[in-house]
């Protein structure tokens, strides 16, 4: 049982930055637009506020799963191993995360096992317990 230590790097949420740029000049765009009765300005900002937090919650849902996914599978390719893919992991229980089930081949055999997270950043690489 081959066992080996990677650092994850955690997920910035700076891309949510836009979108919320987006929100905040739509509602000045709908405050204008009702202050000067310019029905035209209120639309337009009624529809970027609504598409800018729309957009916010679809990037805050899918873009930290997608960046972890891809650090994940970044750290077993720099560890030898080939094609990784994960199964599903236990979530987070009591605030900390749980194993993570991973398949790779490694000096081509097919390997299982697991991704323990071992505080902050670290997380053990144990093969054969899958």
């Amino acid at each position: 049982m081959d066992v080996a230590t990677v650092t994850l790097e955690p997920w910035s949420p700076w891309p949510l930055l836009f979108p919320l740029l987006a929100v905040v000049a739509g509602a000045a765009l709908t405050f204008l637009g009702q202050l000067r009765g310019r029905r035209w300005m209120r639309d337009i900002g009624a529809i970027v506020l609504v598409a800018g937090g729309l957009t916010a919650v679809l990037l805050l849902a899918f873009l930290s799963g997608t960046w972890d996914q891809a650090q994940r599978k970044d750290a077993l390719i720099d560890l030898g191993y080939e094609q990784p893919t994960f199964g599903g992991g236990t979530g987070i229980v009591g605030g900390q995360p749980g194993d993570i089930d991973f398949t790779a081949v490694r000096d081509g055999e097919p390997v299982t096992g697991t991704l323990q997270w071992q505080g902050d950043d670290q997380w053990l690489v144990v093969e054969g317990s899958g």
